[in-house]
């Protein structure tokens, strides 16, 4: 080996040292950004979910939930958090349950109690007109609160409707088309609630 070759490789060594280094710290900085996102995501759910199902549960419900995929009742996959306390099932909290909106889709999170009655409603996220549809989000008025102890039993199905359209629920001025696309997709949950009770909580 000349002398060249060796001062190439002195040369070389160090860089390639340096560059295992900034491989193994920008690795390990991409875990813990994964692992903090995934973190504050989680804390968002449970914001959201502690909204929509305020029951005493004991269980973990980011390890006790399970995906849903029916074209027949929701536009997307949904996870479906399953409460228990003691082992017993005290509610349930779908999210996200898409609905139709004028500008775009429209998230919510709903949530049920054993019995099949809601016990909350939330918007998540929506992008309809300002002052218009997106008063359907709690943050812009209490509409959403109507839906609040509702059930097929107690809400005939003529009446998951706004009242323009003979329903029961109160329109907004100058906005139909987001309350109608809320009111559908909260309408389809209960009956797909209704219908697979049983083996949501298994």
């Amino acid at each position: 080996m000349n002398g060249s070759v060796k001062q190439f490789l002195a040369a070389l060594i160090p860089v390639l040292l340096i560059g295992a280094l900034c491989a193994l710290l920008l690795t390990a900085v991409d875990r813990c950004t994964r692992d903090r996102i995934a973190s504050n995501r989680q804390q968002l759910a449970l914001k959201v979910i502690k909204e929509v199902l305020p029951v005493d549960y004991d269980n973990d419900l980011f390890n006790d939930r399970i995906e849903i995929s029916d074209k027949t009742y929701f536009t997307d996959k949904v996870e479906v958090f399953r409460a228990r306390y003691h082992g017993n099932p005290v509610g349930v909290a779908f999210l996200p349950v898409v609905a139709k909106g004028y500008k775009g889709r429209i998230e919510l999170a709903v949530g049920l109690s054993p019995e099949g009655v809601i016990t909350g409603v939330r918007v998540t996220k929506q992008q309809e007109t300002e002052g218009q549809g997106d008063r359907i989000d709690q943050r812009k008025s209490d509409w959403i609160l109507g839906f609040d102890g509702r059930s097929l039993a107690n809400t005939p199905a003529v009446d998951w409707a706004v009242q323009s359209d003979g329903g029961n629920f109160d329109q907004l001025s100058g906005a139909t088309i987001s309350p109608r696309g809320v009111i559908n997709a909260v309408k389809k949950t209960l009956d797909f609630y209704s219908i697979n009770k049983k083996r949501l909580y298994n």
